[in-house]
């Protein structure tokens, strides 16, 4: 008996340390009609105009932001941090690892020091134009293999994916875009979407998504509000 309690007691000790040691994440909890709106790539040329729909629906949002484009406009940077939205790391170049093997532990480490140079590279970028380290990350092309989670959790930041996303596809209609974000929108979803490049469609449907969710209930949060990481 007793050395199946110790045995209990083991698996309890190991399943308390994973949890603890969490660091992927891609929706919050199903029990609050909460969603988070997040943004990758920018900060671009549709940012001022998502900007200016948040803050007229009084709305914050994530924004994922890439090195590359923080160079291009920094001003940005510091406006979206002004208007209290939660700025996080989209690494410095939008790299694909997922094309890098690794079958060896030599592999493996140069493969983790490339992820940690560009998000390190993108975190320094952050803290001059923000003012503060960001503490979450999303990986370019949604990777959340291995390497990455060590670097992640190396340097103290929570991976975070989503739950879906689809403003990168070519619609007809801002309303067939819309359609597809409701048709996904459930308690604890993180929308995916991009402020980088010219997306009308995206400008058009923000508004419209907000206020039907808002309609029926739901509440925007930033990632870290969703998942009770403040």
């Amino acid at each position: 008996m007793k050395k199946i309690l110790f045995l209990l007691l083991i698996v309890f000790v190991f399943s308390v340390d994973s949890f603890a040691e969490k660091v992927f994440f891609a929706d919050g909890s199903r029990n609050k009609k909460e969603i988070a709106l997040t943004f990758d790539d920018g900060p671009g040329y549709n940012t001022e105009e998502v900007l200016s729909i948040l803050r007229l629906k009084k709305v914050k949002a994530t924004f994922f932001l890439l090195g590359e484009s923080i160079e291009s406009k920094p001003y940005l940077v510091k406006e979206i941090a002004e208007d209290g939205h939660e700025i996080a790391s989209h690494t410095y170049k939008h790299i694909n690892f997922y094309k890098y093997k690794y079958k060896k532990t030599e592999d493996y480490n140069k493969l983790k020091d490339k992820i940690s140079k560009n998000l390190l590279k993108n975190q320094r970028l952050i803290e001059k134009f923000a003012g503060y380290k960001p503490k979450l990350v999303r990986f370019p092309h949604g990777y959340m293999r291995q390497p990455a989670l060590d670097v992640a959790r190396e340097n103290g930041y929570k991976v975070i994916n989503w739950s879906f996303g689809t403003d990168w596809n070519e619609f007809d209609s801002y309303e067939h875009l819309l359609g597809a974000y409701l048709e996904h929108a459930k308690p604890g979803t993180i929308f995916l979407m991009h402020d980088l490049k010219d997306n009308s469609l995206l400008v058009e449907m923000l508004p419209q998504l907000i206020d039907i969710l808002q309609f029926v209930g739901y509440k925007f949060v930033t990632v870290s509000e969703l998942l009770n990481f403040n």
